[in-house]
């Protein structure tokens, strides 16, 4: 278990399971939140804190990162449970499926009881069993973010940008918003009339996926005539942009996804995305309303982001020789222009 950041802010958040009261809370006496965190303080984690931040809002903020091990989980469920912060907040999929539990209330007693939660970066919450619709969580003390730009947008902007008929995807069995993802693509792929081609990494003695694996696969997906790849969820993919999009490149492949840093950061072609530090923000702003304003969870909506972004690598366009079409090029913001 490992403490990322401890960090003392200014104004007034208050949660309870019932009733809020922002008096209660000062400088001095400060709302506690308890983050849990998959991979160390990124942007959505920045956003959050930055949010608290400027807001002038007395937040104590405890991170715990999971550094991408289930198995610390279950003692930040203990840690949570002797502290009783007066917020949890849970980052990913995994991180909140383990701690928040199923909206079903199933082996309820091995998750977190009697405390507000508030998850981000959550794919698909309602696949995952976490809430009942995005309307309402269904769930008293549960409410959270939808981050992620509906696929069928994601995957309309593609087919205007290449007609793509054909589409690859490749995830890991051992995530299990990756294969949600994979899941609510295939039915996609009916309504949208394009064919998916599916393909999984091998995994290693200890669950994760064998290195080394992207030529080979791009390879057999080029070879099964698709016409680009797409990553729309999938915490490998994203982490290993670099060898993902190289490799897609090289066999002729545009990657078009849900992570703008797959285009902004790394080689991919296109992306239709929300940036993590603007969900953070959204998220902290979900936060205050539970905290400051006295709102219940269970009584908001699933928060997301009214507006989302389109970015494509010009220097990859000129690579794989698949110039945009004007009506893009007049909305998207543009990366690697010289």
């Amino acid at each position: 278990m490992r403490i990322i950041s401890r960090l003392f802010l200014t104004a007034a958040l208050l949660i309870s399971s019932v009733v809020s009261v922002a008096a209660e809370f000062t400088a001095a006496n400060p709302a506690q939140v308890y983050m849990v965190v998959w991979r160390g303080c990124e942007e959505a984690c920045q956003g959050f804190k930055q949010y608290i931040e400027d807001n002038r809002l007395p937040v104590e903020l405890t991170i715990r990162d999971a550094a991408k091990n289930k198995a610390s989980l279950p003692g930040f469920i203990d840690e949570a449970r002797q502290l009783k912060p007066d917020l949890v907040v849970t980052w990913g999929t995994s991180v909140s499926k383990a701690i928040i539990g199923p909206v079903s209330g199933a082996n309820a007693q091995q998750y977190l009881q009697g405390i507000p939660l508030l998850f981000m970066i959550v794919a698909d919450p309602v696949g995952a069993g976490i809430i009942k619709s995005y309307s309402e969580s269904g769930r008293p003390l549960v409410t959270g973010i939808r981050n992620r730009v509906p696929e069928q947008v994601q995957l309309s902007v593609l087919q205007d940008y290449l007609a793509a008929k054909r589409i690859g995807v490749i995830y890991a069995g051992n995530e299990a918003n990756s294969v949600l993802n994979t899941r609510k693509l295939e039915k996609l792929a009916v309504d949208m009339n394009f064919d998916l081609i599916s393909q999984t990494y091998e995994l290693g003695p200890d669950g994760q996926p064998l290195p080394d694996q992207f030529d080979r696969i791009m390879s057999e997906l080029k070879a099964a005539g698709a016409d680009a790849v797409y990553v729309g969820s999938s915490s490998y993919n994203r982490q290993h942009r670099d060898a993902f999009t190289q490799a897609a490149n090289r066999h002729g492949l545009p990657v078009a996804s849900a992570y703008d840093v797959m285009v902004t950061r790394s080689d991919g072609l296109i992306a239709v995305a929300n940036r993590y530090y603007n969900v953070g923000r959204l998220a902290a702003n979900q936060a205050e309303k539970v905290l400051f304003d006295g709102q219940q969870p269970g009584q908001l909506p699933i928060a997301s982001l009214n507006r989302y972004s389109i970015f494509i690598n010009m220097q990859v366009a000129r690579q794989l020789e698949l110039y945009p079409p004007i009506q893009l090029l007049k909305i998207a913001e543009l990366v690697n222009v010289d």
